[in-house]
């Protein structure tokens, strides 16, 4: 917490910048999603979008892989409705661990993800990847010696067939998203995972 204890915490402005710059966006008729996983990322991203726009519903996956993941979506549903956000909880009931198990959980993740959002009647769906996770994927690529198009890394902005999704906090490192939480005296949910050294992003995270 000493880094974010010393970092000026993201503004209500420097999102809105950034997040105008990634539109055009719809009518505040049409909602705007948030995917929220509870942690401190995705947390903040609704907050902020929030502050951006009043009509913003957030979607809540349990993976249905933790004996505590049920727990912690409920509590990140309490959390958004706190921030006078409304929210749906998606369970994923197919899930077994096993090999590929992050590229299924993923897959299964933004399927869910989709079929809510074109439920509600959203045209984009915001992500939680921030400035530190673009480094990691960019390390995990290059290891991987991939290809010209995957040393590309996340785009902020991906149109799909049914929904577009977004990532407007590419330009901001975690340590300032976390600040922001903390002055507003918000809490999330720690993932283990994100330390567990048999994920390969968690090694990576390590490392940088």
């Amino acid at each position: 917490m000493e880094a974010e204890a010393q970092a000026t915490p993201v503004s209500d402005a420097a999102f809105a910048a950034r997040i105008a710059m990634l539109g055009p966006w719809p009518s505040e008729a049409v909602p705007v999603a948030i995917a929220v996983s509870g942690g401190a990322d995705s947390l903040c991203l609704a907050l902020l979008a929030r502050r951006w726009r009043r009509n913003v519903v957030g979607l809540v996956v349990d993976h249905g892989l933790r004996a505590t993941s049920r727990a912690e979506a409920l509590l990140t549903l309490d959390r958004l409705a706190a921030l006078d956000i409304p929210a749906q909880l998606l369970s994923l009931t197919n899930l077994s661990p096993g090999p590929g198990l992050s590229a299924r959980a993923r897959t299964a993740r933004y399927a869910a993800l989709t079929r809510a959002c074109v439920a509600v009647g959203a045209l984009d769906l915001l992500l939680g990847h921030h400035a530190d996770d673009q480094r990691e994927t960019a390390r995990i690529r290059t290891r991987a010696r991939s290809g010209e198009d995957g040393l590309a890394c996340m785009a902020a902005s991906v149109a799909g067939p049914d929904i577009r999704l977004v990532r407007p906090l590419l330009g901001f490192g975690r340590h300032i998203l976390r600040a922001r939480l903390c002055a507003e005296g918000q809490r999330w949910v720690e993932d283990p995972s994100n330390r567990d050294p048999r994920w390969e992003r968690a090694r990576v995270r390590a490392d940088l």
